[in-house]
């Protein structure tokens, strides 16, 4: 077993993470939401012709006029994006596929979802109807350097939640 000091115990079994193979992702938020707000998030890791890659897409956590959370990462590069948007199933079920689309052309994939993680509360002043959907991307990423990165049936997740609080 790999032993690097970086582990997680849970129920008294103690997991090893390798930096060769494991990744994570911070969910890190900042910013001002509005009462009543709907965001859209999603974010993958990999290994793509033998090189760490991930990616973390998103909007409606606020004005992205400056900024946005959309970008690349390879091989320890940061690639920023334009405007990414989730086109999910007009049917209205989350497990239906969806396809995501970047404004700049630089993040076109197909996504295929295995099962939707789904949590709905009222409680008349504070609402949540979240569906995070665990899935298979597919398709192509494009470096600020023109090279591109093909996807195929990487597992990632993706999510719409609406939040009145």
């Amino acid at each position: 077993m790999y032993h690097n000091g970086c582990y997680a115990e849970f129920d008294g079994v103690r997991y090893e993470f390798n930096p060769e193979t494991d990744f994570g992702t911070l969910d890190w938020g900042r910013g001002v939401w509005t009462y009543d707000n709907t965001w859209y998030w999603g974010s993958g890791n990999a290994v793509i012709d033998g090189k760490p890659f991930g990616f973390n897409i998103g909007y409606g956590f606020g004005d992205t006029s400056a900024a946005s959370e959309n970008i690349l990462f390879y091989d320890g590069k940061a690639h920023k994006l334009d405007d990414v948007t989730f086109n999910l199933p007009e049917n209205g079920s989350y497990t239906d596929p969806w396809t995501f689309t970047s404004s700049d052309g630089r993040f076109e994939m197909d996504f295929v979802p295995v099962i939707d993680r789904a949590a709905k509360i009222s409680l008349k002043l504070i609402e949540t109807d979240q569906h995070q959907v665990f899935g298979r991307m597919s398709g192509k990423a494009v470096l600020d350097d023109g090279k591109i990165i093909e996807l195929k049936d990487v597992m990632c997740f993706a999510e719409k939640v609406r939040m009145k609080y």
